[in-house]
């Protein structure tokens, strides 16, 4: 199944800020990431993301500001029912303002529980968190 992914970040305070979300629900229960936005037939996947963000986590982002193409791609095998999908990174910066709108549309979501906003440096060597973003904030470093 092809995905596309987020991986939102923001600058404040002279620093770079990643966001990730802890999922509530399946498949990936309790990972961090914005992820599994499934296209649907016919749909860019600049406008499967703006489409996924807004109704996710409330967030709208304009098509144009989504790369043309994605900074990453990685495979995943989800055990659960054996899928694999194709999931296609985005990198996009977003504003702190519109990172405090998505917390206050937090209790709206229904796929997210959590959401965090670290510094590149803390994700890069701690397993807590899934590869793909471990290398995806690499980028940002």
């Amino acid at each position: 199944k092809p995905c596309v992914d987020a991986f939102l970040y923001f600058r404040a305070d002279n620093a770079i800020h990643v966001v990730l979300a802890k999922r509530k629900i399946k498949p990936n229960m309790d990972w961090w990431f914005f992820g599994g936005r499934v296209l649907v037939t016919d749909e860019s996947l600049q406008k499967a993301m703006a489409r996924k963000l807004q109704e996710e986590i409330g967030l709208s982002i304009s098509v144009d500001r989504i790369p043309n193409e994605p900074f990453r791609v990685h495979l995943y095998k989800f055990s659960e029912d054996g899928t694999v999908s194709v999931a296609m990174k985005f990198l996009i910066e977003i504003s702190e303002a519109e990172y405090a709108s998505m917390r206050a549309n937090l209790s709206k979501s229904q796929e997210y529980s959590e959401l965090i906003a670290l510094p590149p440096s803390e994700i890069v060597n701690n397993m807590a968190y899934h590869e793909a973003i471990r290398d995806c904030a690499t980028t940002l470093l």
